[in-house]
């Protein structure tokens, strides 16, 4: 089980309830604005104020909170990111909302439960113009109201939505504009470059870049936002060649909860800005605007794959398919260094037939996908025949099958073309964990220990179902050669990392309590996942848009050596502690109860003081 310190970083999973009264305020507190102040704050930032209704409130009897859209058609659409990233008040994994409000047949649906806006944020800022949002912020801070940002909704881990929030939807910020001379901040020197208004999605910056022949570092998703990716990081198609999407940032206004508007580059707000560009998504302000860095498009994109299992259901055969994942998996760092990315995905037990199996293979299958740009299509055949080759020498046909397919080339653009229908994964559970590994994780070690590695890795609390193990080629020498002046606060380990390595395994309770299903999938990943991290990997650490939210490494694994830096901004910016995301800088401090909604400082002494 989890120490005092931990479980304060749970937020207080669990029915606890504070009687302290430092909490930020509810409806149930005299404090509470009325029904006048609210609609006084409304007026003041030209009516763009929206009282919560979920979506789905269609879909319950009498339809409670009026919701304009009609049940089948939220059905429909509730997977698909894109439909929350519309909805003021969704996001993509209710889970993290309590599941106030879901309906009949989603994930986490609970018979007899009805719609509430629970977990839901109370009011929600439809903003246009950043001075909406410093209003909104500062009449939101003096009193006491916890404030939350959403972009898309897009968050595996529920950090853009809490209860008793006032809510900065930034969807309509959605300008976009190019200049290929813009003087960079204090220096005789121009650059390329996009104005994006954070509200935009990936898609519209891809397709905006398009149109002048350039290309952006951002997510594989057309449908992720801007804000949380870049300010956590941001990894992508680029990202091996030019780093990761908070390495592009020149420039970002961002908005504080006292309600100022800066600008944050090179030559002003220098601790903002750095803080901002890989130091987590709506801690510091929220960023309206981006101003980012441009790059030539790629001539061509290359495609290769292989695809590999055990043959039979023996001993030899089973561990000649766990030889060859580790075979491949050490060969990670040198293929990158050849220019190559993409992704390598290992399964076992049920989690197999995703590769479209009538039934499960024994041991572990696996699918290595290639991507090269700027390449031939023989010289993509050529390195997925010597991987076969060398696959081919640890296990002969009769104990492994491998599956080569021809390489295919085709444009940039098509390759990266926004189609909202890729994202079809919302209305889910999400709970993961991931490291990322360099070479001495990957290569230097020796291949007994690596396979063992692996194997724990693979380990799921359903031994039948099983689980899946994904290595992302996205750092290499991209994230190794991005200039000190543009690397901003990102986690260091990313300058030496190769992959970006996640797993799942725990199995969460979609239909329970949400508080004490994160808390059991918290636990099993505190007591399995972590130490090996800790094993493999002990000086490096984890994304935090793919992470553990929950982990007792938090601090280490996200901000690193950064964190205290981060802390001492994070006051001087937000010093009403108005804005708290999970496992964001300070929030071991304060104590979010999901079932109550209340987020409260936790007692004296509960935490450790940051040294």
């Amino acid at each position: 089980m989890f120490s005092l310190k931990v479980q304060s970083l749970l937020l207080a999973l669990s029915a606890t309830s504070f009687a302290s009264p430092d909490c930020k305020i509810s409806p149930a507190d005299s404090a509470w604005p009325s029904y006048d102040e609210w609609g006084a704050l409304n007026h003041s930032i030209g009516g763009v104020l929206i009282k919560t209704a979920p979506v789905a409130s269609s879909c319950y009897s009498g339809n409670p909170f009026g919701s304009p859209q009609n049940c089948t058609d939220v059905q429909s659409k509730w997977s698909y990111a894109a439909f929350h990233a519309s909805v003021p008040e969704s996001i993509d994994f209710p889970i993290y909302t309590n599941n106030s409000c879901v309906p009949d047949g989603a994930t986490g649906y609970t018979e007899g439960k009805g719609c509430s806006i629970g977990g839901l944020p109370q009011y929600i800022v439809n903003a246009t113009t950043e001075h909406h949002i410093a209003m909104a912020m500062r009449w939101a801070s003096q009193r006491n109201i916890r404030i939350v940002v959403k972009g898309t909704g897009h968050d595996l881990s529920g950090r853009s939505t809490g209860a008793f929030a006032l809510s900065i939807w930034t969807h309509n910020l959605k300008h976009i504009k190019h200049d290929n001379a813009w003087l960079l901040p204090g220096r005789n020197e121009t650059a390329d470059v996009l104005f994006c208004g954070s509200g935009n999605n990936w898609g519209n910056v891809y397709t905006a870049a398009h149109r002048f022949n350039r290309s952006a570092v951002g997510g594989e998703d057309s449908t992720v936002g801007l804000g949380g990716l870049i300010q956590n990081g941001g990894h992508g198609y680029l990202s091996s060649h030019y780093g990761l999407a908070s390495d592009q940032v020149y420039q970002a206004t961002v908005v504080t909860t006292d309600g100022r508007i800066l600008v944050a580059n090179s030559v002003q707000n220098q601790d903002l800005f750095w803080a901002i560009r890989g130091g987590g998504g709506g801690q510091y302000g929220v960023v309206t605007e981006f101003v980012l860095k441009t790059h030539p498009v790629p001539e061509n994109v290359v495609k290769g794959s292989l695809v590999f299992y055990a043959t039979e259901d023996s001993g030899k055969s089973v561990n000649a398919s766990w030889s060859a994942l580790t075979e491949v998996v050490s060969l990670i760092p040198d293929l990158m260094d050849d220019g190559l990315l993409g992704n390598f995905t290992a399964y076992t037990k049920t989690n197999s037939l995703a590769l479209g199996f009538s039934e499960a293979p024994p041991g572990v299958s696996a699918v290595i996908g290639l991507i090269g740009y700027n390449k031939t299509t023989d010289h993509m055949n050529n390195i997925v025949s010597n991987l076969a080759n060398r696959i081919n020498t640890i296990g002969s046909a009769r104990y492994l099958n491998i599956s080569v397919e021809q390489a295919t080339t085709q444009s940039y653009w098509s390759f990266v073309y926004p189609d909202a229908s890729l994202s079809h994964t919302a209305g889910a559970v999400s709970l993961m964990t991931s490291r990322l590994m360099g070479r001495r994780e990957l290569s230097d070690i020796p291949r007994e220990q690596l396979t063992t590695y692996l194997k724990e890795a693979l380990q799921a609390e359903d031994e039948e179902t099983g689980t899946m193990l994904l290595f992302g080629l996205q750092g290499g020498r991209g994230t190794a050669s991005v200039p000190e002046d543009m690397r901003g606060s990102v986690l260091p380990a990313w300058r030496s990392a190769y992959a970006h390595v996640f797993t799942l395994g725990a199995s969460v309770n979609a239909t329970g309590d949400p508080s004490e299903s994160l808390r059991a999938g918290a636990d099993w990943y505190e007591a399995v996942k972590e130490p090996l991290w800790a094993k493999w990997a002990p000086d490096t650490g984890s994304y935090m848009n793919e992470g553990n939210p929950f982990c007792s490494a938090w601090k280490k694994d996200f901000y690193g050596e950064n964190y205290d830096k981060l802390l001492s901004i994070k006051r001087k910016y937000d010093p009403s502690e108005s804005l708290f995301v999970w496992t964001g800088v300070g929030s071991d401090f304060w104590n979010y109860d999901l079932q109550t909604g209340l987020l409260c400082r936790v007692a004296p002494g509960t935490v450790e003081e940051p040294l």
